[in-house]
């Protein structure tokens, strides 16, 4: 795995409905299940399409059996989060993409610079046939999003050690493979706060502040703006350079994407933004996943309007520049 580091080793989504997400993933947009595994306490998929991997994971019993994982020497973040009163609110009983999985160069440097982050697991070992991975989490500075640390230079397996997998050939159906990459994660964030988690995203990873067009300002992003709604926006990407930021080996550039509402707290409007942090418990958090197509955008759309996908229409101002 290590010849196909793009900066994220997988995203993860916490579902209380695992079949309509499996579905929507592998039908509409052609994702494969490439592996899987069934615990006391929760289930998992691993999906892949090229170099964009995806965890789909349910937990099943929030009356949490004893089982102990680790001794087995498997990879799992799950059972000390959903464990801890304090934590297991932020995926238990809800649809959420919560796990931005992160190829590392020194876990234990980040842990030991960032001594004040909260550590959800701390740095463990994972084996099986194919080698090792030693992995870590911690918690971000925005809503439930957490952060899987893996270094996987030692591993040569197609996803995690603890996951058995599944023969392409006897799944059912197929669509082609539509998805290639990552080009961005955004995050929905209260408004005033997307400054301070660029600052957080740099003192942890090494991230620096990029301009996504003339018009944005160091200070106040590029403002998007329909009427009286609009949102803020401001982008940084991974410092390559960095001994022990993100690893990058590919040449385009891994982003993170911070979105705030205009809107005063209290004033009764509404826009995504708002609305996104309404709905998802009241917390920020993933709104959405930009994914590159592996040739025309075009074909890609068209191949997932015939399969079911809805499309949303971005505001005309969006793309002005």
């Amino acid at each position: 795995m290590v010849d196909e580091t793009s900066g994220f080793h997988h995203i993860e989504f916490h579902t209380i409905q695992p079949n309509h997400t499996l579905d929507v993933l592998v039908r509409i947009y052609g994702f494969q299940i490439i592996a899987q595994r069934t615990t006391l306490n929760y289930s998992q998929w691993f999906l892949k399409s090229y170099e964009c991997q995806l965890l789909i994971s349910s937990v099943l019993n929030s009356d949490l059996n004893d089982e102990i994982i680790l001794t087995n020497n498997y990879y799992d973040i799950l059972t000390p989060i959903i464990r801890n009163s304090t934590t297991r609110d932020l995926i238990l009983d809800r649809d959420t993409v919560f796990n931005i999985a992160l190829h590392v160069k020194s876990i234990q440097s980040i842990l030991d610079k960032n001594s004040d982050v909260q550590v959800l697991v701390s740095l463990r070992q994972a084996i099986d046939e194919y080698g090792s991975i030693e992995y870590a989490c911690i918690k971000s500075c925005i809503g439930n999003v957490i952060h899987t640390l893996i270094d996987a230079s030692q591993y040569l397996g197609p996803c995690l050690p603890g996951f058995t997998q599944v023969s392409i050939s006897k799944q059912d159906g197929f669509t082609p493979l539509m998805i290639h990459g990552i080009d961005h994660i955004a995050f929905a964030v209260e408004k005033h706060s997307a400054l301070s988690s660029i600052a957080w995203y740099e003192k942890v990873f090494g991230m620096k502040r990029f301009i996504v067009n003339r018009e944005d300002d160091p200070f106040q992003g590029f403002t998007v703006r329909l009427g009286t709604v609009g949102m803020r926006l401001f982008a940084s990407e991974f410092w390559k350079c960095a001994e022990t930021a993100v690893v990058n080996e590919k040449k385009s550039n891994v982003k993170l994407v911070f979105g705030e509402s205009l809107i005063e707290n209290g004033s009764g409007s509404s826009d995504q933004i708002t609305t996104f942090i309404r709905k998802h418990k009241g917390q920020a958090g993933i709104q959405h996943i930009a994914f590159t197509c592996i040739d025309n955008i075009k074909h890609a759309v068209l191949i997932a309007k015939a399969n079911g996908a809805q499309f949303l229409s971005p505001l005309a101002d969006y793309y002005r520049q």
